[in-house]
């Protein structure tokens, strides 16, 4: 099926020029001349994809998965699986990060302004301006929960660059997330664009990393009993290819995705992968995993487990069945695409939301609201685990869990594994075990490794204290 990728002029994504530049070429787009009709609106918003794409095509995904309990880094990337905070490599690389959700946020903000001076229907400017706002809260959430704080740009005239709290932040964001949930319309205007869902199911997500859980809980409700999203049902491990394979295209469990394809160079899964199996002719596996509690507990009668880890191969060229080396014994399956044309061409799209996190959102967020284990939230939880063992997502099954024996505490304690069970390399594990508070609890007890106060936040960039007259080295964050 074909995939939907923005393609947006350069020019876009550098739009102030100096001051000091007197000739005005005619022949050339510029900011005044530029933002006339809808087309132009449409590709002010699809510039703010770019910076963020650009995160998750390269290492982010990754330095956010190293950094949970069931994978290690190879190479460069393995002081973030020590646990001990960021060597020079990958400081620079957090600041990269930080510069292209700050470039996507300086998109975004140039769009919702320019947007409003077009001449478009009342509708058409909100969804728009919608569109933008959700896309700057997905990247002041990420800002917020790696560094605790930053600067909160909401116009372009970066007036006040000063590093905000992270309840500050946390507001705008809900505030972005709210406008875009009353103005978002409610099917996509394109595959990997964002609808009123996603904004719903995104809040629902933010509201559980700030412990709201009654508004979790009635988000991501709303969400499940709109009736727009469903999980997908899976008998055999290879049915999961209907959900993560390269042909997944707006299905029933989408609710927001950053979209890739054969055609446009970015396939990010290559980091993830091993070259010559039947699952990639290419891959760099930067990201591998070791045997331990974590796998040792997952069950192997789980099909998740079955379609997402190998140990063992069937190599591609020789046909002949070939054992990872001791160096790197466990890698990543999810996300094949054994067709690639080249080494950055895999089109397997990356799951931001979809309808299986929401399931557990709910789950959880019910819990800690009501302090009980309700019907519903045990449903949710076990429609989950049905689909995991191969049975149909909405009939009884024999894997399905009982609410006799389970406390609160326990209940939740389930949600958060089978969530990292189901939303396997998909970077929320990091977050789900910083936010609960067990990170330091669960890295030990599954890896061994002990987890330094400095490695919880990334490092403030240092070209940002050297160049931002607003901020200091007393705003970096701690041992750094």
């Amino acid at each position: 099926m074909r995939k939907y990728i923005f393609i947006v002029v350069s020019a876009l994504l550098i739009i102030s020029c100096s001051d000091a530049l007197e000739e005005n070429p005619t022949d050339q787009i510029s900011e005044v001349n530029f933002y006339k009709n809808k087309d132009d609106a449409v590709a002010a918003v699809n510039a703010i994809y770019e910076p963020m794409r650009d995160n998750f095509r390269s290492l982010y995904m990754l330095m956010l998965d190293i950094q949970a309990d069931y994978a290690e880094g190879r190479g460069s990337t393995q002081p973030l699986g020590s646990y001990q905070g960021f060597d020079q490599t990958n400081i620079n690389r957090a600041g990269q990060m930080w510069g292209r959700f700050y470039q996507s946020i300086r998109n975004a903000n140039i769009a919702i302004e320019k947007i409003s001076d077009i001449p478009l229907t009342e509708t058409e400017k909100n969804q728009l301006i919608g569109e933008a706002r959700f896309l700057r809260a997905y990247c002041y959430y990420h800002i917020v929960r790696h560094w605790n704080g930053g600067p909160l740009f909401m116009d372009t005239e970066n007036a006040d660059s000063s590093k905000k709290t992270a309840n500050e932040i946390y507001e705008a964001i809900i505030s972005d997330l709210q406008m875009g949930e009353d103005n978002l319309p409610g099917a996509p205007s394109q595959f990997g664009k964002p609808t009123q869902w996603s904004a719903k199911a995104l809040l629902a997500e933010v509201y559980l990393t700030i412990g709201e859980w009654a508004l979790a809980k009635a988000k991501a409700k709303e969400v499940i009993d709109s009736g727009n999203f469903s999980l997908l049902e899976v008998s055999v491990p290879s049915d999961f290819n209907t959900i993560f394979g390269p042909s997944a295209n707006g299905t029933s469990e989408e609710i927001f995705y950053l979209k890739f394809n054969n055609l446009d160079g970015w396939g990010w899964p290559l980091n993830l992968l091993w070259s010559e199996t039947t699952f990639s002719p290419f891959g760099n596996y930067v990201i591998y995993s070791v045997p331990g509690p974590f796998f040792e507990n997952w069950s192997d009668e789980d099909l998740r487990k079955q379609w997402n880890v190998f140990s063992e191969y069937i190599n591609r060229t020789t046909g002949e069945l070939e054992t990872l080396p001791s160096s790197t014994p466990i890698l990543c399956s999810k996300f094949r695409d054994p067709a690639a044309p080249g080494r950055n061409q895999h089109a397997n799209d990356y799951p931001i939301l979809r309808f299986a996190d929401v399931l557990l959102i709910y789950a959880e967020a019910s819990v800690m609201a009501d302090n009980t284990v309700s019907a519903s939230a045990l449903e949710s939880l076990n429609k989950i685990r049905r689909r995991g063992y191969g049975y149909p997502s909405n009939t009884i099954s024999p894997v399905d869990f009982t609410s006799s024996g389970f406390t609160p505490e326990t209940f939740r304690e389930t949600v958060l594994q089978e969530r990292a069970y189901e939303l396997y390399m998909e970077g929320k594990r990091w977050f789900d075990l910083k936010r609960t508070n067990t990170v330091k609890e669960t890295i030990l007890a599954n890896t061994g490794k002990t987890v330094l106060d400095i490695h919880l936040l990334w490092p403030i960039p240092q070209q940002e204290i050297d160049t931002n007259p607003q901020i200091g080295q007393e705003d970096q964050n701690p041992g750094y």
